[in-house]
């Protein structure tokens, strides 16, 4: 029984740390036509902040990491989305997205810049293929409480321009081991004080 819940406790731990913070970082929320994109002000959990707004993309010059939509910010010129995320003030966390260049398109145009809290994490940009070329993208970043994340456009202002999809934000398991053996002692004592019950019967 004292495995079992072991083992519960540990999973539950796990699924703690893996959940998503990000709210629709992969764009499957907003329905797009399959090969078609349109720009919008805001895209669920994402509010455009700069720029004619936020390009969603259904199988349209290129296909999405996951599911069927991705982001082009460079929309009908250099734009900007962020996401205002609830974490737990002094925790640190995984920021991880995909990044993808245009296709067919040069160095110059395909710039994305990330930003936690209107600070800079890093500026990507390379040549486009044939097809979209998604390379995995990843900081480890400090919560507040409420922390805003922001991807703006970079390059020509051109209307062409880098992709990203997949944006997640999750706990960083380097606290969990530290919490196990509280717990683990916890149950040692729960199975001690169990043990002595049944031998004074």
């Amino acid at each position: 029984m004292k495995k079992l819940l072991v083992s519960a406790l540990l999973l539950s731990a796990s699924g703690l740390a893996n959940a998503n913070l990000v709210q629709n970082g992969s764009f499957e929320a907003d329905l797009q036509a399959n090969g078609t994109w349109s720009v919008y002000p805001s895209l669920a959990g994402w509010t455009s902040v700069g720029g004619a707004g936020i390009e969603l993309r259904n199988n349209k010059v290129g296909t999405a990491f996951d599911g069927k939509n991705f982001v082009e910010l460079d929309s009908h010129n250099n734009s900007a989305m962020q996401q205002t995320i609830t974490t737990s003030s002094g925790s640190l966390y995984n920021l991880a997205f995909h990044y993808s260049p245009r296709i067919n398109q040069p160095a110059t145009t395909n710039g994305i810049s990330v930003f936690w809290n209107n600070v800079l994490l890093g500026d990507f940009t390379a040549t486009g293929g044939n097809a979209n070329l998604w390379s995995l993208k990843q900081f480890l970043v400090k919560g507040t409480g409420s922390d805003v994340l922001k991807f703006a456009a970079t390059g020509r202002n051109d209307s062409l321009g880098g992709n990203i999809d997949n944006v997640s934000l999750t706990a960083s398991p380097v606290p969990l081991p530290a919490a196990v053996p509280l717990m683990l002692s916890a149950l040692g004592v729960l199975g001690f004080a169990s043990r002595r019950k049944r031998e004074t019967v």
